[in-house]
């Protein structure tokens, strides 16, 4: 859930929000080179990192999308695992030339040909009604309620008659503990949310909430291992990490929502 960047009037750090510093905070080459380094190949945002793939092979294997489109890719963290699921390359779409530039980069290192990659905004889609699935990590939890009533319309548009939405949404009941131990140590803005109101908002954009996936259970113990335990062996601490989450009951830090489009 971190990112920071401080301001150049006083060094202090500040709360990166809205459309348009959202936006520009990823327009940073360095951000773009080290942001799979910095952000998912420690073991608690490596076990993230999985989960969403997973869930994403699931719809892929289960679904068969002819026509596929990543919107807010980055460097194409997800899709360079995902991409050999889909039977056609399908389209990313980025507002960051320098994550679509990493993106091209790993995608060709991957061995993953065809791919459309385009610079463009998520409010304002450039595409018909034409894809079978659209899958988004890291972007609609940014938002304030009205601009994700914004974006879910947007790929509403875009989306064929019963296709699939597959976003990630954070949990207020420990999001909101995960902030206030951040204290003044800055963030994205991420919004905290019920399933309740995340079912509400997307039938409002006109889709059916199909599930909810849980993601990071125990996240308070899980934290603890990759504080004391990482360190020593990166190891040890994803084994007994993947063993935490599958214990029963536990409110999880995120969930990984999936919704069809009515």
């Amino acid at each position: 859930m971190m990112f920071c960047t401080p301001r150049t009037d006083n060094n202090h750090w500040t709360m990166i929000e809205g459309h348009k510093d959202i936006r520009e905070a990823y327009r940073d080459t360095h951000v773009a080179q080290e942001y799979v380094a910095r952000r998912f190949r420690e073991p608690l945002g490596a076990m993230l990192h999985e989960r969403q793939v997973t869930r994403m092979r699931d719809v892929a294997g289960a679904t068969k999308p002819g026509r596929v489109l990543e919107i807010a890719p980055g460097p194409a963290r997800v899709t360079v695992d995902l991409a050999r699921s889909f039977a056609n390359p399908g389209v990313l779409m980025d507002a960051s030339a320098q994550m679509l530039a990493e993106a091209q980069a790993r995608l060709v290192q991957g061995g993953h040909q065809g791919w459309r990659l385009i610079q463009g905004d998520a409010f304002q889609l450039p595409f018909a009604t034409s894809f079978d699935l659209v899958y988004s990590f890291r972007l609609i939890r940014h938002f304030d309620d009205g601009d994700r009533l914004r974006l879910y319309q947007a790929i509403h548009r875009v989306l064929r008659p019963g296709g699939l939405l597959v976003f990630d949404a954070v949990n207020v009941t420990v999001g909101q503990s995960v902030r206030e131990r951040a204290g003044n140590a800055c963030q994205h803005y991420d919004a905290l949310q019920t399933p309740d109101q995340i079912r509400d908002e997307v039938e409002r954009a006109g889709f059916r909430l199909v599930r909810t996936d849980p993601v990071q259970r125990h996240y308070s113990v899980l934290y603890q291992l990759q504080v004391l335990v990482a360190p020593r062996s990166r190891r040890l601490a994803r084994w007994a990490m993947e063993v935490v989450d599958r214990v029963p009951g536990g409110q999880p830090l995120e969930w990984i929502v999936t919704c069809q489009r009515t």
